[in-house]
């Protein structure tokens, strides 16, 4: 028997390709600002303290052990080192070898953009316009604009981020990646001694839900977070430990935190000035949070955090980013509740729906626009490394110095010209004092101000150490003084940096 075909046979099944998702509106603002920020955050190597950095690093790779005394001074080289930035030390000194101060930067921008990831991830846990996001996000890049740097700073920046983050996600009951804190403190003592950062946070919000409790002791959601956070505290705090400085490693950051001479001679322990232009982004995220706190009923955690973060960005210019990690998402939270309430709201969407095809291709040219703007500007931006260099460093007395490999044998040197000359001299020449100023000591500190500033006693320091050659700024009090002074000789000028020799 002959089966007739089957007059409609089913149609053949076929696999279709995933499509990709289609860009939404809000979508293309937000990626339009992190893309923007990078214009802010891509910078050139400029950090004074780079140099030794990266001499360290290459020193720990050739010993294959971390140094236990300071190297590159003759003041106080029997000093005991706790170097608390090793890990970095010796990644940055890969990745400098590997790519030089291109890939340093790229680098570290990546990390810094990191940081604002998990700002824009904390601020997503609330729905909020993406205007105001990406609004806020500009915000905090315009912020920390004398801070951000290819710097190992930046590595406590974009952790601190990601513990507000976790931090706040535990908090709303949204996952329990809190837990995995301790192993993230774990390899950030390792890398920077801002770890300390990390459980602060922990503790505030411990500090937080235990208060709750007591306020509402049937509350068995506070309780419960209470005890996991104060256990995620102590494990954090263990995990501190487990570096090579063990203790020190605590010890060197309550140093840095608490050196009244430190923070009176370098420029950004200082408060801010809200007359530096560059400044001024931080006074206006200080300002919106004032502003916004007519708009939103803050939780305990919320207050406690603003109220931290304020007292950080005032305390010292270095503390920027922390504020603007700590911040920005409240900033955020508030002006969206204002907006939410706004009687122009429901105006405002409905005009975006009536338009929405042709604003997503105004959007859409914009992010593009935007992106090949940020590109050309990092390129030029990066591009002018070398001219930067010369113009922040004494590159001119330096190269004199190597072509003179006999004269002196005891340096006085611009404290932040230090890092340069150890990059430059080590292990022939070492210097008065760098950037390590915590495991230098006050003393120094203040001996190196007096100095530069030619204080009374400049002659009589200088004669204590047996300092027989100086490298300072042209233009400084200390090379004034030495040009008039028949025991100094004036060996090599240039525009920027000049070299003295006593007789």
């Amino acid at each position: 028997m002959v089966v007739a075909p089957d007059p409609d046979p089913p149609p053949t099944t076929l696999r279709k390709r995933p499509r990709l998702p289609r860009p939404t509106l809000g979508g293309l603002v937000l990626g339009a600002a992190l893309t923007v920020v990078l214009v802010v955050l891509c910078r050139r190597v400029g950090d004074p303290d780079f140099w030794w950095h990266m001499e360290t690093g290459d020193w720990i790779i050739s010993h294959h052990a971390i140094p236990s005394h300071e190297l590159f001074t003759y003041t106080v080289s029997s000093r005991p080192w706790a170097d608390q930035e090793w890990g970095s030390e010796v990644l940055g000194d890969l990745i400098f070898r590997s790519g030089g101060m291109l890939a340093f930067s790229l680098a570290y921008t990546a990390v810094t953009w990191a940081g604002f990831w998990f700002i824009w991830r904390r601020i997503a846990l609330e729905r909020v316009p993406a205007l105001i996001a990406a609004g806020c996000l500009v915000v905090a890049a315009l912020a920390g604009v004398d801070v951000w740097g290819p710097r190992s700073q930046m590595i406590s920046f974009a952790f601190t981020c990601l513990t507000l983050y976790w931090v706040e996600c535990y908090l709303r009951d949204r996952n329990r990646l809190v837990y995995l804190l301790p192993l993230v403190t774990l390899v950030w003592a390792n890398l920077h001694g801002g770890f300390v950062y990390g459980i602060a946070v922990v503790g505030l919000a411990a500090f937080t839900e235990t208060v709750l409790w007591v306020a509402s002791p049937h509350d068995a959601a506070h309780r419960h977070r209470s005890f996991r956070l104060w256990e995620v505290l102590v494990a954090c705090g263990a995990a501190g430990l487990l570096n090579p400085l063990t203790v020190g490693a605590y010890l060197a950051a309550i140093q840095t935190q608490t050196s009244a001479v430190q923070q009176s001679f370098i420029a950004e322990w200082h408060s801010p000035s809200f007359h530096s232009p560059g400044e001024l982004g931080l006074e206006l995220m200080l300002l919106l949070v004032v502003f916004a706190m007519a708009f939103r009923r803050p939780r305990l955690w919320d207050a406690l955090l603003t109220v931290v973060g304020i007292y950080a960005a005032l305390s010292a210019v270095r503390n920027a980013p922390l504020a603007a990690a700590a911040l920005t998402p409240m900033l955020a939270w508030a002006f969206a509740g204002a907006w939410d309430r706004s009687r122009w709201r429901d105006r405002v969407a409905a005009w975006i729906q009536r338009r929405a095809s042709d604003l997503l291709v105004l959007a859409s040219l914009g992010a593009f626009l935007v992106a090949a703007g940020t590109v050309g500007f990092a390129a030029t931006t990066l591009s002018g490394q070398t001219a930067s260099t010369d113009a922040n460093f004494p590159v001119g007395a330096a190269d004199w110095l190597a072509a003179h490999p006999s004269v002196g044998t005891r340096m006085f040197n611009a404290y932040d010209w230090g890092g340069y000359l150890i990059y430059r001299f080590y292990p022939d020449r070492p210097v008065f004092i760098y950037g390590e100023a915590t495991e230098l000591g006050n003393q120094l500190l203040q001996e190196v101000s007096d100095v530069e500033n030619a204080e009374p006693d400049w002659q009589h320091i200088l004669a204590e150490h047996d300092v027989n050659y100086v490298i300072e700024r042209t233009d400084s009090a200390l090379s004034m003084a030495l040009s008039v002074d028949p025991q100094w000789t004036q060996v090599y000028r240039d525009s920027f940096s000049v070299v003295f020799v006593k007789q």
